[in-house]
Protein backbone atom coordinates (compact mmCIF):
# COMPACT_ATOMS: atom_id res chain seq x y z
CA UNK A 1 0.00 0.00 0.00
CA UNK A 2 1.14 3.36 -0.67
CA UNK A 3 2.24 5.66 1.88
CA UNK A 4 -0.76 8.40 0.94
CA UNK A 5 -3.06 5.35 1.40
CA UNK A 6 -1.47 4.72 4.77
CA UNK A 7 -3.31 7.57 7.08
CA UNK A 8 -7.30 6.92 6.47
CA UNK A 9 -5.86 3.53 7.21
CA UNK A 10 -4.52 4.28 10.46
CA UNK A 11 -7.59 5.81 11.50
CA UNK A 12 -9.73 3.03 10.69
CA UNK A 13 -8.20 1.07 13.00
CA UNK A 14 -7.95 3.75 15.67
CA UNK A 15 -11.24 4.34 17.67
CA UNK A 16 -12.52 7.86 17.41
CA UNK A 17 -13.12 10.35 19.70
CA UNK A 18 -16.73 10.90 20.59
CA UNK A 19 -17.62 14.50 21.51
CA UNK A 20 -20.33 15.86 23.32
CA UNK A 21 -22.24 14.41 26.59
CA UNK A 22 -23.78 10.96 25.67
CA UNK A 23 -27.24 11.16 24.91
CA UNK A 24 -29.74 9.11 27.86
CA UNK A 25 -32.90 9.43 29.31
CA UNK A 26 -33.11 12.72 32.24
CA UNK A 27 -32.58 11.88 35.37
CA UNK A 28 -35.05 14.07 37.93
CA UNK A 29 -37.04 13.03 41.38
CA UNK A 30 -40.30 12.21 40.83
CA UNK A 31 -42.42 11.89 43.78
CA UNK A 32 -43.06 8.14 45.39
CA UNK A 33 -46.86 7.71 44.77
CA UNK A 34 -49.11 9.84 42.57
CA UNK A 35 -51.57 11.93 45.27
CA UNK A 36 -54.82 10.59 45.84
CA UNK A 37 -53.43 6.30 44.53
CA UNK A 38 -54.38 4.52 47.37
CA UNK A 39 -51.80 2.05 48.49
CA UNK A 40 -50.56 -0.57 47.56
CA UNK A 41 -49.24 1.42 44.67
CA UNK A 42 -49.17 -1.97 42.41
CA UNK A 43 -51.12 -2.48 38.57
CA UNK A 44 -52.60 1.07 36.99
CA UNK A 45 -55.93 1.52 35.67
CA UNK A 46 -53.93 2.89 32.54
CA UNK A 47 -52.47 -0.80 32.07
CA UNK A 48 -55.71 -2.07 31.12
CA UNK A 49 -56.58 -1.99 27.15
CA UNK A 50 -59.14 1.02 26.13
CA UNK A 51 -61.20 -1.98 24.45
CA UNK A 52 -62.00 -3.25 28.08
CA UNK A 53 -62.46 0.39 29.13
CA UNK A 54 -64.67 1.81 26.96
CA UNK A 55 -67.19 -0.95 26.49
CA UNK A 56 -70.04 0.60 24.59
CA UNK A 57 -70.40 -0.52 21.06
CA UNK A 58 -71.24 2.84 19.63
CA UNK A 59 -68.51 4.59 21.16
CA UNK A 60 -65.91 1.82 19.80
CA UNK A 61 -67.20 2.27 16.17
CA UNK A 62 -66.53 5.64 16.58
CA UNK A 63 -63.11 5.46 18.02
CA UNK A 64 -62.57 2.94 15.07
CA UNK A 65 -63.74 5.44 12.43
CA UNK A 66 -61.38 8.51 13.94
CA UNK A 67 -58.28 5.93 13.90
CA UNK A 68 -58.82 5.40 10.03
CA UNK A 69 -59.81 9.11 9.13
CA UNK A 70 -58.60 11.61 11.53
CA UNK A 71 -56.44 14.19 9.25
CA UNK A 72 -54.29 15.00 12.48
CA UNK A 73 -52.97 11.37 13.25
CA UNK A 74 -52.38 10.70 9.50
CA UNK A 75 -50.06 13.66 9.41
CA UNK A 76 -48.35 12.18 12.94
CA UNK A 77 -48.13 8.95 11.06
CA UNK A 78 -46.14 11.08 7.92
CA UNK A 79 -43.90 12.78 10.28
CA UNK A 80 -42.62 9.25 11.63
CA UNK A 81 -42.46 8.58 8.29
CA UNK A 82 -40.41 11.83 7.69
CA UNK A 83 -38.14 11.49 10.59
CA UNK A 84 -37.30 7.87 9.24
CA UNK A 85 -36.23 9.29 5.77
CA UNK A 86 -33.86 11.68 8.09
CA UNK A 87 -32.34 8.80 10.09
CA UNK A 88 -31.57 6.71 6.76
CA UNK A 89 -29.29 9.90 5.73
CA UNK A 90 -28.32 10.14 8.99
CA UNK A 91 -26.77 6.62 8.46
CA UNK A 92 -25.74 7.13 5.28
CA UNK A 93 -22.82 9.28 6.66
CA UNK A 94 -21.08 6.68 7.46
CA UNK A 95 -20.46 5.01 3.81
CA UNK A 96 -18.78 5.81 1.20
CA UNK A 97 -20.25 8.24 -1.98
CA UNK A 98 -19.47 6.80 -5.41
CA UNK A 99 -20.50 9.33 -8.10
CA UNK A 100 -20.53 8.61 -11.77
CA UNK A 101 -19.80 10.99 -14.91
CA UNK A 102 -19.62 10.51 -18.52
CA UNK A 103 -18.22 13.35 -20.79
CA UNK A 104 -17.87 13.34 -24.55
CA UNK A 105 -16.47 16.86 -25.97
CA UNK A 106 -16.30 18.50 -29.42
CA UNK A 107 -13.62 21.17 -29.92
CA UNK A 108 -13.16 23.60 -32.66
CA UNK A 109 -9.73 25.32 -31.87
CA UNK A 110 -9.23 29.32 -33.23
CA UNK A 111 -6.07 30.23 -35.61
CA UNK A 112 -6.22 33.88 -35.12
CA UNK A 113 -5.95 33.09 -31.26
CA UNK A 114 -3.25 30.55 -31.48
CA UNK A 115 -5.07 28.03 -30.05
CA UNK A 116 -3.75 25.61 -33.43
CA UNK A 117 0.04 24.45 -33.50
CA UNK A 118 1.80 24.59 -37.13
CA UNK A 119 0.56 20.75 -38.57
CA UNK A 120 -2.20 19.97 -36.43
CA UNK A 121 -5.96 19.65 -36.92
CA UNK A 122 -8.24 22.72 -35.53
CA UNK A 123 -10.40 19.59 -34.78
CA UNK A 124 -10.00 17.62 -31.88
CA UNK A 125 -12.22 15.38 -29.46
CA UNK A 126 -12.35 14.20 -25.96
CA UNK A 127 -14.08 10.98 -24.31
CA UNK A 128 -14.09 10.33 -20.98
CA UNK A 129 -15.54 7.66 -18.06
CA UNK A 130 -15.12 8.92 -14.47
CA UNK A 131 -15.88 7.89 -11.06
CA UNK A 132 -15.61 10.56 -7.87
CA UNK A 133 -15.19 8.73 -4.64
CA UNK A 134 -15.59 10.86 -1.47
CA UNK A 135 -15.80 9.41 2.51
CA UNK A 136 -15.62 11.33 5.22
CA UNK A 137 -13.66 9.47 8.38
CA UNK A 138 -15.70 10.56 11.67
CA UNK A 139 -12.75 11.58 13.72
CA UNK A 140 -14.62 13.22 16.57
CA UNK A 141 -17.97 11.39 16.88
CA UNK A 142 -19.94 13.94 14.78
CA UNK A 143 -21.29 11.23 12.76
CA UNK A 144 -22.22 9.22 15.34
CA UNK A 145 -23.62 12.37 17.69
CA UNK A 146 -25.98 12.64 14.17
CA UNK A 147 -27.14 9.33 13.82
CA UNK A 148 -28.37 9.14 17.67
CA UNK A 149 -29.92 12.66 17.40
CA UNK A 150 -31.74 11.24 14.48
CA UNK A 151 -32.88 8.18 16.26
CA UNK A 152 -34.12 10.17 18.62
CA UNK A 153 -36.04 12.24 16.91
CA UNK A 154 -37.69 8.88 15.10
CA UNK A 155 -38.35 7.65 18.49
CA UNK A 156 -39.69 11.39 19.32
CA UNK A 157 -42.23 11.27 16.17
CA UNK A 158 -43.35 7.79 17.12
CA UNK A 159 -44.16 8.97 20.59
CA UNK A 160 -45.72 12.24 19.46
CA UNK A 161 -47.87 10.30 16.99
CA UNK A 162 -48.80 7.92 19.96
CA UNK A 163 -49.92 11.32 22.22
CA UNK A 164 -52.25 12.37 19.07
CA UNK A 165 -53.49 8.87 19.14
CA UNK A 166 -54.13 9.75 22.95
CA UNK A 167 -56.10 12.74 22.69
CA UNK A 168 -58.03 11.47 19.54
CA UNK A 169 -59.61 8.79 21.43
CA UNK A 170 -59.91 10.90 24.80
CA UNK A 171 -61.50 13.71 22.66
CA UNK A 172 -63.84 11.37 21.18
CA UNK A 173 -65.00 9.70 24.39
CA UNK A 174 -65.79 12.71 26.06
CA UNK A 175 -67.30 14.04 23.28
CA UNK A 176 -69.45 11.09 22.87
CA UNK A 177 -70.12 11.07 26.80
CA UNK A 178 -71.48 14.86 26.60
CA UNK A 179 -73.44 14.05 23.46
CA UNK A 180 -75.45 11.65 25.53
CA UNK A 181 -76.10 14.04 28.71
CA UNK A 182 -76.99 16.36 26.01
CA UNK A 183 -80.10 13.58 24.84
CA UNK A 184 -80.58 13.52 28.53
CA UNK A 185 -80.77 17.06 29.60
CA UNK A 186 -83.35 17.09 26.19
CA UNK A 187 -85.50 14.71 27.99
CA UNK A 188 -85.81 16.03 30.70
CA UNK A 189 -86.51 19.18 29.32
CA UNK A 190 -89.17 17.50 27.19
CA UNK A 191 -90.61 15.65 30.00
CA UNK A 192 -90.56 18.94 32.04
CA UNK A 193 -92.55 20.81 29.15
CA UNK A 194 -94.93 18.63 28.79
CA UNK A 195 -95.80 18.20 32.51
CA UNK A 196 -96.06 21.71 32.49
CA UNK A 197 -98.12 22.25 30.09
CA UNK A 198 -100.93 19.82 32.29
CA UNK A 199 -99.91 22.32 35.08
CA UNK A 200 -101.03 25.03 32.97
CA UNK A 201 -104.34 23.45 31.91
CA UNK A 202 -105.11 23.21 35.84
CA UNK A 203 -104.39 26.79 36.66
CA UNK A 204 -106.15 27.80 33.48
CA UNK A 205 -109.66 25.89 34.38
CA UNK A 206 -109.08 26.81 38.51
CA UNK A 207 -108.95 30.79 37.35
CA UNK A 208 -111.91 30.21 35.01
CA UNK A 209 -113.60 28.61 37.85
CA UNK A 210 -112.71 31.30 40.04
CA UNK A 211 -110.53 29.72 42.08
CA UNK A 212 -107.11 31.24 40.98
CA UNK A 213 -105.83 34.18 39.50
CA UNK A 214 -104.46 35.71 36.46
CA UNK A 215 -101.06 36.14 38.23
CA UNK A 216 -100.89 32.49 38.90
CA UNK A 217 -101.58 31.44 35.40
CA UNK A 218 -98.95 34.04 34.18
CA UNK A 219 -96.86 32.25 36.45
CA UNK A 220 -97.39 29.02 35.27
CA UNK A 221 -96.86 30.24 31.41
CA UNK A 222 -93.35 31.63 32.71
CA UNK A 223 -92.80 27.76 34.13
CA UNK A 224 -93.89 26.18 30.63
CA UNK A 225 -91.38 28.45 28.54
CA UNK A 226 -88.50 28.40 30.84
CA UNK A 227 -88.49 24.80 30.16
CA UNK A 228 -89.96 25.01 26.50
CA UNK A 229 -86.32 26.96 25.73
CA UNK A 230 -84.09 24.66 26.60
CA UNK A 231 -85.37 22.54 24.19
CA UNK A 232 -84.06 23.78 21.00
CA UNK A 233 -81.14 25.35 23.04
CA UNK A 234 -80.26 22.12 23.79
CA UNK A 235 -80.76 20.94 20.43
CA UNK A 236 -78.59 23.40 18.90
CA UNK A 237 -75.97 21.80 21.11
CA UNK A 238 -76.26 18.30 20.16
CA UNK A 239 -76.15 19.33 16.47
CA UNK A 240 -72.59 21.03 17.65
CA UNK A 241 -71.59 17.89 19.26
CA UNK A 242 -72.27 15.73 16.53
CA UNK A 243 -70.66 17.78 13.96
CA UNK A 244 -67.72 18.12 17.14
CA UNK A 245 -66.98 14.42 16.64
CA UNK A 246 -67.91 14.01 12.73
CA UNK A 247 -64.56 16.40 12.69
CA UNK A 248 -62.56 14.10 14.77
CA UNK A 249 -63.21 11.26 12.41
CA UNK A 250 -62.23 13.17 9.84
CA UNK A 251 -65.87 13.76 8.09
CA UNK A 252 -68.43 16.27 7.29
CA UNK A 253 -71.02 17.35 9.46
CA UNK A 254 -73.85 14.73 10.12
CA UNK A 255 -75.76 12.47 12.67
CA UNK A 256 -74.12 10.20 15.09
CA UNK A 257 -75.58 6.64 16.04
CA UNK A 258 -75.87 6.56 19.36
CA UNK A 259 -76.08 3.57 21.57
CA UNK A 260 -77.45 2.32 24.97
CA UNK A 261 -76.85 3.88 28.38
CA UNK A 262 -73.47 4.55 29.73
CA UNK A 263 -74.19 3.90 33.33
CA UNK A 264 -72.13 0.99 33.48
CA UNK A 265 -69.07 2.88 32.52
CA UNK A 266 -68.04 3.61 35.56
CA UNK A 267 -69.70 1.85 38.06
CA UNK A 268 -67.54 -1.27 37.80
CA UNK A 269 -64.07 0.20 37.30
CA UNK A 270 -61.44 0.73 39.86
CA UNK A 271 -59.55 3.91 39.63
CA UNK A 272 -55.83 3.36 40.68
CA UNK A 273 -52.23 5.04 39.79
CA UNK A 274 -50.15 2.63 40.04
CA UNK A 275 -46.12 3.13 40.69
CA UNK A 276 -44.69 6.90 39.32
CA UNK A 277 -42.25 5.24 37.09
CA UNK A 278 -45.00 3.19 35.10
CA UNK A 279 -46.01 6.29 34.56
CA UNK A 280 -43.78 7.92 33.38
CA UNK A 281 -43.16 4.93 30.48
CA UNK A 282 -46.71 5.25 30.12
CA UNK A 283 -47.13 8.79 29.02
CA UNK A 284 -46.55 9.17 25.50
CA UNK A 285 -46.41 12.82 26.01
CA UNK A 286 -43.39 11.79 28.42
CA UNK A 287 -41.60 9.83 25.88
CA UNK A 288 -41.40 12.62 23.48
CA UNK A 289 -40.13 15.46 25.74
CA UNK A 290 -37.18 12.59 27.13
CA UNK A 291 -36.53 11.90 22.63
CA UNK A 292 -36.57 15.82 22.38
CA UNK A 293 -33.93 16.26 25.29
CA UNK A 294 -31.59 12.98 23.98
CA UNK A 295 -31.59 14.85 20.68
CA UNK A 296 -30.69 17.97 21.61
CA UNK A 297 -28.03 16.24 23.76
CA UNK A 298 -26.84 14.70 20.84
CA UNK A 299 -26.17 17.62 18.54
CA UNK A 300 -23.99 19.16 20.88
CA UNK A 301 -21.40 16.71 19.85
CA UNK A 302 -22.52 17.19 16.24
CA UNK A 303 -21.53 21.31 17.19
CA UNK A 304 -18.41 20.51 18.89
CA UNK A 305 -16.93 17.93 16.04
CA UNK A 306 -17.70 20.75 13.38
CA UNK A 307 -15.38 23.01 15.36
CA UNK A 308 -12.49 20.84 14.76
CA UNK A 309 -10.81 19.31 11.26
CA UNK A 310 -12.38 17.06 9.25
CA UNK A 311 -10.80 14.09 7.12
CA UNK A 312 -12.14 13.20 4.16
CA UNK A 313 -10.56 9.95 1.67
CA UNK A 314 -11.01 11.43 -1.90
CA UNK A 315 -10.83 10.18 -4.97
CA UNK A 316 -11.44 9.86 -8.93
CA UNK A 317 -10.55 7.53 -11.57
CA UNK A 318 -11.74 6.35 -14.96
CA UNK A 319 -10.69 6.14 -18.68
CA UNK A 320 -9.83 8.93 -20.89
CA UNK A 321 -9.01 9.50 -24.40
CA UNK A 322 -9.33 11.35 -27.52
CA UNK A 323 -10.84 8.01 -29.55
CA UNK A 324 -13.85 7.11 -28.75
CA UNK A 325 -12.79 3.66 -30.30
CA UNK A 326 -9.79 3.61 -28.07
CA UNK A 327 -11.73 4.80 -24.96
CA UNK A 328 -11.57 1.09 -22.97
CA UNK A 329 -8.21 0.45 -23.61
CA UNK A 330 -6.38 -0.11 -20.35
CA UNK A 331 -3.59 2.43 -21.44
CA UNK A 332 -6.53 5.17 -21.34
CA UNK A 333 -7.29 4.44 -17.43
CA UNK A 334 -6.04 7.45 -15.02
CA UNK A 335 -6.78 8.39 -11.57
CA UNK A 336 -6.09 10.09 -7.82
CA UNK A 337 -6.48 9.64 -4.64
CA UNK A 338 -5.63 10.89 -1.56
CA UNK A 339 -6.97 12.12 2.12
CA UNK A 340 -8.15 15.48 2.37
CA UNK A 341 -7.73 17.39 5.95
CA UNK A 342 -9.83 20.64 6.25
CA UNK A 343 -11.00 22.50 8.99
CA UNK A 344 -11.78 26.46 10.22
CA UNK A 345 -8.95 28.52 10.81
CA UNK A 346 -10.79 31.73 11.90
CA UNK A 347 -14.42 31.92 11.98
CA UNK A 348 -15.10 35.08 14.27
CA UNK A 349 -16.79 32.72 17.02
CA UNK A 350 -19.19 30.99 15.08
CA UNK A 351 -18.23 27.57 15.87
CA UNK A 352 -18.57 28.07 19.80
CA UNK A 353 -21.72 30.28 19.29
CA UNK A 354 -23.50 27.29 17.40
CA UNK A 355 -21.87 24.54 20.39
CA UNK A 356 -23.27 27.00 22.68
CA UNK A 357 -26.45 27.09 21.17
CA UNK A 358 -26.61 23.58 21.19
CA UNK A 359 -26.06 23.15 25.11
CA UNK A 360 -28.87 25.87 25.76
CA UNK A 361 -31.71 23.64 23.12
CA UNK A 362 -30.29 20.58 25.54
CA UNK A 363 -31.19 22.77 28.94
CA UNK A 364 -34.86 23.85 27.34
CA UNK A 365 -35.28 20.36 26.83
CA UNK A 366 -34.87 19.03 29.95
CA UNK A 367 -36.85 22.09 31.56
CA UNK A 368 -39.56 21.01 29.41
CA UNK A 369 -39.24 17.89 30.55
CA UNK A 370 -39.24 18.46 33.91
CA UNK A 371 -42.47 20.54 32.93
CA UNK A 372 -44.17 17.62 31.37
CA UNK A 373 -43.50 15.38 34.32
CA UNK A 374 -44.89 17.78 36.32
CA UNK A 375 -47.48 18.13 34.86
CA UNK A 376 -48.61 14.57 34.12
CA UNK A 377 -48.02 14.01 37.95
CA UNK A 378 -50.78 16.76 37.84
CA UNK A 379 -53.52 15.41 35.89
CA UNK A 380 -53.32 11.82 37.19
CA UNK A 381 -53.90 13.47 40.66
CA UNK A 382 -56.49 15.41 39.66
CA UNK A 383 -58.24 12.40 38.14
CA UNK A 384 -57.96 10.43 40.73
CA UNK A 385 -59.71 12.83 42.72
CA UNK A 386 -62.31 13.92 39.96
CA UNK A 387 -63.41 9.87 40.06
CA UNK A 388 -63.39 9.91 43.18
CA UNK A 389 -65.56 13.08 44.89
CA UNK A 390 -67.75 12.66 41.44
CA UNK A 391 -69.20 9.35 43.17
CA UNK A 392 -70.43 11.55 45.86
CA UNK A 393 -71.53 14.18 44.14
CA UNK A 394 -74.03 11.91 42.24
CA UNK A 395 -74.82 9.89 45.98
CA UNK A 396 -75.81 13.83 46.95
CA UNK A 397 -77.44 14.89 43.36
CA UNK A 398 -79.96 11.46 43.84
CA UNK A 399 -80.99 12.39 47.21
CA UNK A 400 -81.38 16.19 46.48
CA UNK A 401 -83.87 15.20 43.42
CA UNK A 402 -86.02 12.80 45.28
CA UNK A 403 -86.29 15.79 47.83
CA UNK A 404 -87.30 18.15 45.36
CA UNK A 405 -89.63 15.57 43.43
CA UNK A 406 -91.33 15.49 46.92
CA UNK A 407 -91.55 19.13 47.27
CA UNK A 408 -92.87 19.92 44.13
CA UNK A 409 -95.77 17.08 44.66
CA UNK A 410 -96.19 18.33 47.88
CA UNK A 411 -96.59 22.08 47.02
CA UNK A 412 -99.04 21.18 44.01
CA UNK A 413 -101.24 18.77 46.43
CA UNK A 414 -101.34 22.23 48.83
CA UNK A 415 -101.69 24.80 45.37
CA UNK A 416 -104.87 22.17 44.67
CA UNK A 417 -106.33 22.15 48.14
CA UNK A 418 -105.95 26.16 48.35
CA UNK A 419 -103.35 26.06 50.92
CA UNK A 420 -100.83 28.24 49.46
CA UNK A 421 -100.36 29.98 46.20
CA UNK A 422 -98.84 28.81 42.64
CA UNK A 423 -95.59 30.47 43.92
CA UNK A 424 -94.71 27.42 45.89
CA UNK A 425 -95.28 25.50 42.86
CA UNK A 426 -93.33 27.49 40.83
CA UNK A 427 -90.34 27.79 42.99
CA UNK A 428 -90.38 23.87 43.67
CA UNK A 429 -90.52 23.15 40.50
CA UNK A 430 -87.84 25.40 39.07
CA UNK A 431 -85.56 23.80 41.60
CA UNK A 432 -86.61 20.62 40.29
CA UNK A 433 -86.06 21.21 36.91
CA UNK A 434 -82.51 22.01 38.00
CA UNK A 435 -81.91 19.52 40.43
CA UNK A 436 -82.69 16.68 37.47
CA UNK A 437 -80.05 19.03 35.22
CA UNK A 438 -77.56 18.99 37.59
CA UNK A 439 -77.39 15.05 38.58
CA UNK A 440 -77.33 14.17 34.10
CA UNK A 441 -74.67 16.70 34.44
CA UNK A 442 -73.06 14.71 37.52
CA UNK A 443 -73.06 11.16 36.08
CA UNK A 444 -71.68 12.67 32.52
CA UNK A 445 -69.08 14.07 35.14
CA UNK A 446 -68.41 10.86 36.74
CA UNK A 447 -68.23 9.30 33.23
CA UNK A 448 -65.61 12.03 32.14
CA UNK A 449 -63.44 11.72 34.69
CA UNK A 450 -63.10 7.87 33.54
CA UNK A 451 -61.82 9.43 30.43
CA UNK A 452 -59.78 11.61 32.26
CA UNK A 453 -57.85 9.24 34.37
CA UNK A 454 -57.35 7.01 32.13
CA UNK A 455 -55.90 10.12 29.76
CA UNK A 456 -53.99 11.30 32.52
CA UNK A 457 -52.15 7.74 33.74
CA UNK A 458 -50.94 6.79 30.56
CA UNK A 459 -53.49 4.55 29.06
CA UNK A 460 -52.90 1.24 26.20
CA UNK A 461 -54.41 3.49 23.32
CA UNK A 462 -52.23 0.95 21.05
Amino acid sequence: MRPILLLPAAVLLVSSCVLGPEPGSPQIKTPGSIRGDAAPHGASFGDQAWRKVFTDAAMRKLIARALQNNPDLVAATYHIEEARAQAAIAHAAWFPMLNGSAEATSHYASKNAGQVAPGSSRHSESYSLAGLLSWELDLWGGIRRDNQAARAKLLQAEAQRDGVQTSLIAAIASAYIDLKNLDERLAISRSTTESRKESLKLVTSRRDGGVSSDLEVGQAEALLYQAQVTIPVTERGIAAKENEIRALLGEYPGGITRGGSLDSLGSTLHIAGGLPAALMERRPDLSAANQAYQAATAQIGVAEALRLPSLSLTGNGGVVSSELNHLLEGKAAAYSIGPQLTGPIFDAGRGRAVVQAAQASAKIALATYQKAAQQAFQEAADAIDFYQKSGMIIADESKLVVSQRNVAALALERFQGGASSYLEVLDAERSLFTAENDLADARSNRLLAVVQAYRALGGGWK
